[in-house]
Parts: C-alpha cells; sequence; structure tokens
C-alpha cells in the first residue's frame, strides 16, 4: 500500500510479460492458427472462409462449426424448420431474427464472432431447439475479417418471396461482401444458377419435408448498389422461393477495392484509389 497523501491507496500490480515488468501485460491466445493478442483487424471486403451444415431430426439440432476456424471469425448461422420457429440455444446471448414465410416454413439466423470454444457453451458446437420437433435445416456461414464491434441487430438485410418460378431476381449487394442464400421449395430442383459476379458456395444444404426438398443455396460478391443486377436461376419451377440477403458488415474507415459495374461504392478518386 502506499500513502497519497490523504489515504492509503493499493499499488498498481505488475506482471513480466517474458522481456519485462509492465502493468498492462499483453496475453497472448491461440486462435486456431497462430499466437494472437488481440482480435484481428477487419478489413473492407471480409473474405469467405467455409460453411457446413445438414439434415437434423428431432427438437434439438447441434452442429459442430467448420474445421479451420480462427479467433475472432465472423459467423452466420441459420436454422429452416417447417414445424415451429426455431429456437436458439446455443451461443447464448445472442439476438435471433426470426421470420415465417408465406409457404408456412421458419427461418431464423443470427450473427457472431468466434470468440473460441470457451464462447460456446456446448463446446465449439451452434446449438437450436425446435418445440414441434421433425426434420430442420442447419447451416453454418463463416467469414473473415469482418468488423465485429458493431453486429447488425438482424442479419436480414432484406427477404423476397416467390411462388411457382423457375428464376428469381437477385437483390444489388449490400455493402462490403454480401451473403445470398436462395432458399427452394421444389421436389425435383437439381440445379441453380447463380448470375456472373457472384461466388457460389459449395453444393446446396438441404432437408426433406414431406415429397418437397427445402435446400439453402449459397453465394456472395463485394460491392454496394449495382445497377441491373441479374437473376437466380433454376432448371425447374419451384413452388416456393426466397432470397435472402445478409451484410456481412467490414472496416467501413478503409478504402474499398475497385469492384467492375460498381457505381456507387467503387467511384475512382472518391471512395477507390490506385497504387
Amino acid at each position: 500500500m502506499l500513502w497519497d497523501g490523504t489515504r492509503w491507496t493499493e499499488l498498481p500490480k505488475k506482471m513480466w510479460d517474458g522481456n519485462q515488468w509492465t502493468a498492462k501485460p499483453k496475453f497472448k491466445v491461440w486462435d486456431g492458427a497462430e499466437w494472437m493478442t488481440k482480435y484481428p483487424d477487419p478489413v473492407y471486403y471480409p473474405s469467405w472462409v467455409d460453411a457446413n451444415g445438414g439434415i437434423k431430426d428431432g427438437e434439438f439440432r447441434t452442429f459442430r462449426l467448420p474445421q479451420g476456424m480462427r479467433l475472432g471469425d465472423f459467423v452466420v448461422t441459420v436454422c429452416v424448420s417447417r414445424e415451429s420457429m426455431p429456437q436458439l440455444l446455443n451461443p447464448s446471448g445472442n439476438l435471433t431474427a426470426t421470420k415465417q414465410l408465406a409457404s408456412g416454413t421458419w427461418v431464423s439466423a443470427i450473427m457472431f464472432r468466434y470468440d473460441g470454444e470457451w464462447g460456446l457453451r456446448a463446446g465449439d458446437s451452434v446449438r437450436w431447439r425446435v418445440p414441434g420437433g421433425g426434420i430442420s435445416t442447419i447451416a453454418n456461414y463463416v467469414y473473415r475479417g469482418a468488423e465485429t464491434r458493431n453486429i447488425p441487430i438482424t442479419p436480414f438485410y432484406e427477404v423476397k418471396e416467390y411462388a411457382n418460378v423457375s428464376e428469381v431476381p437477385l437483390s444489388s449487394p449490400a455493402g462490403n461482401t454480401t451473403l445470398f442464400l436462395a432458399l427452394t421449395e421444389a421436389k425435383n430442383l437439381t440445379n441453380v444458377q447463380f448470375p456472373e459476379g457472384v461466388t457460389t458456395h459449395r453444393p446446396a444444404i438441404q432437408g426433406q419435408f414431406g415429397q418437397s426438398q427445402l435446400l439453402l443455396h449459397s453465394g456472395d460478391m463485394p460491392g454496394t448498389g449495382s445497377g441491373g443486377f441479374d437473376k437466380i436461376l433454376f432448371d425447374t419451377t419451384v413452388p416456393a422461393a426466397a432470397v435472402i440477403t445478409i451484410k456481412i458488415p467490414g472496416d467501413p474507415t478503409s478504402p474499398g477495392v475497385w469492384v467492375l459495374g460498381d457505381p456507387s461504392a467503387s467511384v475512382l478518386g472518391k471512395t477507390t484509389y490506385l497504387l
């Protein structure tokens, strides 16, 4: 204790950081690839890492996150159910966005930063509960370099629904990196084609509902407000389809890169610089 002239105060505690005694040591944690003292800095266009998902039956749905997760990765988790509204169990404390489509299907989603296994009560698994039971579909989408200090309240930037269609218009990119989910319900759909400029991901994640399959097709692209965007094409007419637009937040302070066909976000000399 130290007398400061008025009262006894506690001396600041110092710790050895490997080189010197310091009052604010930098602790390093293993992020899955290297030792880090802080979360990675966000970038303007967060990059796609991986996705997984599958069909689950019963009241509780648990699905492990993809391999190769690193500290600070940005996760979008989606649960689709026909029977009843999905409820998030793990990771707890996150705001869940839920929408019931005209077809009766429930879609719930959350966004969260991956803080390591200690951040998920059931290990590195995402856990949902569907009170009505039955079969549902789970999907986890992972991005790296996202701005996670201001995660949006709702993952759904825009949801548009269609009935008895063989093609649907794709909304303009929402800014930074945009994740597009095409949710289709059909008996014999075998191929989905995203427009040029959208990087499509692995084959659709699907679940079986009666005689129909409910599939989640995904793709993403950088940019904001591109005009005259194209359509998603199906190889058959589907009774019900929905296009879900999700914005992956990026660093708002850094200048972006040039994106052809994006007159809103990539204006040479204003938002974009050539080096």
